[in-house]
């Protein structure tokens, strides 16, 4: 009654890289560790491993791409949460907060914050400007002067 299982063969670059493409796609749809690990044969341990390899030789995921993946996999626990709350699960209330919380974490790193200065406000009128005049808009509407305040003065007037 001596078990012993064979050795799985070696993985050569491309299909440790085709299996590393297969994990990050999992957890892009929201799959967990163990999931993945037993989908691909391997412990919770080393798919978490691979993961942190990966992210740790990659510098760009550090930032905005990292925060987009972790708010990609948080989304169908957002889905889920809101659907018990919906039906009525008071059980749900707290899941969801822990999930707004995380994905508010991650938001702050996507969400660029630039302002525009002057110059950058003059070019996009410009530009906005020219298309207006060749879609053959003579001035802007009555809304856009009224979102602008409804001062003459801030309203942008496009040139017959």
């Amino acid at each position: 009654m001596n078990q012993t299982t064979a050795p799985r063969p070696r993985l050569n670059i491309l299909t440790r890289k085709a299996r590393t493409k297969r994990i990050f796609a999992r957890l892009r749809e929201g799959w967990a560790y163990d999931e993945i690990a037993r989908d691909e044969g391997l412990s919770a341990e080393r798919v978490r491993q691979i993961v942190a390899e990966v992210l740790g030789k990659r510098v760009i995921d550090r930032g905005p791409e990292y925060a987009h993946l972790q708010l990609e996999r948080l989304m169908p626990a957002l889905r889920l949460a809101g659907e018990a709350i919906a039906r009525g699960d008071i059980r749900a209330i707290a899941p969801l907060i822990k999930v707004i919380d995380r994905m508010d974490r991650h938001q702050v790193t996507v969400v660029a914050k630039y302002h525009y200065g002057p110059e950058e406000r003059k070019r996009l009128l410009d530009k906005i400007n020219r298309v207006a005049a060749n879609l053959g808009i003579d001035k802007a509407p009555p809304r856009a002067a009224a979102a602008a305040g409804g001062d003459e003065t801030n309203s942008a007037e496009i040139p017959a």
